[in-house]
């Protein structure tokens, strides 16, 4: 056997030895989900239709692209190709009678796109108030039943009455916020107060609840920011509950010094309809716990991002492009 041979005999043997058996292979590949409209949502006229998704990478998010029955319907840029998870915002397109499929994809700032993710809704045509619900895929079809003939009534004798049985009423949906464990959340260091706030909220639908889900955003001054959607954990009875931790959302970083959280409980029944929900509260203070961490990607020059200790950084391409990123 040549020394050749036995040399690469022996790189195999380590290169076998060395594949995982139970272990992950970590990839930078994005992902990309919906997080509204639910699977099997129905909606009717005027199409209320709203997206959002999600699209997340380590290289950062540049853009996302989103398709209807398979027809190209949007593409759009994030404004931020940095941010590792970024949100896709926007009414829905026109959709058609039936069922449509929408299909969203994200792409990360070396170009690489991720998988299609997709969801279902069905758009009802107009109908009035006595017309049946659109169909569902689960649906069983309804038995047909052949006209019974007409009797000749034959007289009843007169009986006294007794007490009618009360029934019990259909329940009524509805959904209220029955706690917030705190009015003042503190964001950065944990040393002035609590971190993180817990929402409970009791709800209740006729046709039986699929989903509940709360909604988020930050308002500073004259601003806000998009809302997140994040689904509640039921916790036993008509109780469901959802903790939120501004520093964990923001990535550490500290991007103002006091802000409103606003949030919403959304209840999705199983039926598809998303009516009940609560007001827009604003009864949540988040405060900053420490400076306020400017991100180096707010800077645009090469001399102010050098300024205040960021990097400036030529990224490869055919067109030469600089950012500012943090050292």
């Amino acid at each position: 056997m040549s020394r050749k041979f036995f040399i690469f005999a022996i790189c195999l043997l380590l290169a076998a030895c060395n594949l995982p058996g139970g272990q992950q292979i970590t990839t930078s590949a994005p992902q990309a989900w919906f997080d509204m409209p639910l699977p099997d949502t129905v909606f009717y006229p005027p199409n209320p239709c709203q997206v959002i998704a999600h699209g997340a990478s380590p290289n950062g998010i540049a853009a996302f692209e989103m398709y209807v029955n398979n027809a190209y319907v949007y593409n759009g840029q994030t404004g931020d190709s940095k941010q590792t998870l970024a949100t896709l915002t926007t009414t829905c397109p026109r959709l058609n009678a039936g069922w449509n499929i929408l299909k969203v994809r994200a792409q990360d700032s070396t170009g690489a796109w991720s998988e299609f993710t997709q969801t279902r809704v069905f758009f009802a045509e107009e109908r009035s108030l006595t017309d049946a619900p659109p169909p569902r895929a689960t649906d069983t079809p309804v038995p047909v039943f052949t006209a019974i003939p007409t009797l000749t009534p034959t007289p009843i004798p007169t009986l006294t009455p007794t007490e009618t049985p009360t029934s019990t009423p259909r329940p009524t949906g509805g959904v209220t916020i029955e706690r917030v464990s705190t009015n003042l959340v503190y964001l950065g260091r944990s040393n002035c107060g609590p971190l993180e706030v817990t929402i409970t909220a009791r709800a209740a639908a006729p046709d039986g609840i699929k989903v509940v889900v709360l909604f988020y955003r930050f308002e500073t001054g004259n601003s806000s920011s998009g809302f997140e959607s994040v689904g509640m954990n039921p916790i036993g009875g008509d109780l469901y509950q959802r903790t939120v931790n501004p520093t964990s959302l923001f990535g550490g970083s500290v991007p103002f010094d006091a802000a409103t959280l606003q949030y919403q409980v959304v209840v999705q029944q199983t039926n598809g309809d998303v009516s009940i929900r609560t007001p827009v509260m604003a009864d949540i203070s988040v405060q900053a716990c420490g400076g306020v961490t400017v991100s180096c990607s707010s800077y645009t020059d090469e001399r102010t991002c050098r300024a205040n200790g960021c990097n400036w950084v030529n990224i490869p391409g055919t067109v030469p492009i600089y950012e500012c990123r943090n050292p």
